[in-house]
């Protein structure tokens, strides 16, 4: 077997959501980089701040695609591609809808999608059943996904398997020479593309699908795996 490409979500898979990635999690993931194996990032986040955190613990040359995929980018060669993007104008539409409804309403700054975060996350449940109201979200037929803290409206077409299937092509690697870390719903369509798709935590059940506790634990048997 030979492993080319280790892919990881980041938010509640390198480590709970607003917490910082552990040291001994951080310094394994540089590890494997200097091995020869290349390190990618793909999340919700925008691009620009995954780039920041690939830096930050010390990776050399890694790729990123953030905004669950709609914007794909190597920090070293400044190279990007996006995606489906939501127009700048249905963008502003449906911004505007959110705000007359939700005050202190906060978008993330991205490219690609929105996503909106409200300041009092009781709110969380009344902005999802809102976004899904909206004639800009419904005629588009944009995708939805509600997190704790925030939801996301994205263009259908992307996802992170997407932009894991163009990274694929960049790289020209097989689908059994990648592994895959995530832990949430959003990270499922990885699985098609890949062979080695595993999940952190308990948010994702199948048989299908192999479980870790911790993405510490994760690494002892990927080092095995490799």
């Amino acid at each position: 077997m030979t492993i080319k490409l280790l892919v990881f979500d980041v938010d509640g898979t390198l480590a709970p959501t607003e917490e910082p990635i552990p040291r001994t999690v951080s310094e394994k993931i540089v590890h494997f980089e200097h091995l020869g194996f290349q390190i990618v990032f793909i999340s919700g986040r925008t691009a620009s701040y995954l780039a920041g955190l690939a830096r930050g613990i010390g990776l050399k040359k890694p790729l990123v695609a953030g905004e669950n995929g709609g914007v794909i980018f190597n920090p070293a060669t400044k190279w990007e591609k996006t995606l489906a993007e939501i127009p700048r104008e249905t963008a502003q539409i449906i911004k505007e809808a959110l705000f007359k409804e939700f005050e202190g309403l906060w978008f993330q700054p991205n490219q690609t999608m929105l996503t909106a975060a409200p300041r009092d996350l009781s709110q969380i449940d009344h902005l999802y059943q809102t976004v899904l109201t909206l004639p800009a979200v419904k005629e588009n037929n944009y995708k939805i996904n509600k997190y704790e803290d925030a939801v996301e409206i994205m263009p259908q077409e992307n996802s992170k398997g997407q932009a894991l299937a163009v990274i694929k092509n960049i790289f020209g690697v097989k689908k059994d020479e990648i592994v895959v870390f995530g832990n949430t719903i959003v990270d499922l369509p990885m699985k098609d593309e890949t062979q080695y798709f595993f999940i952190i935590g308990e948010k994702i059940k199948d048989e299908s699908i192999q479980n870790f506790g911790d993405m510490k634990e994760a690494l002892v048997y990927l080092e095995k795996l490799i």
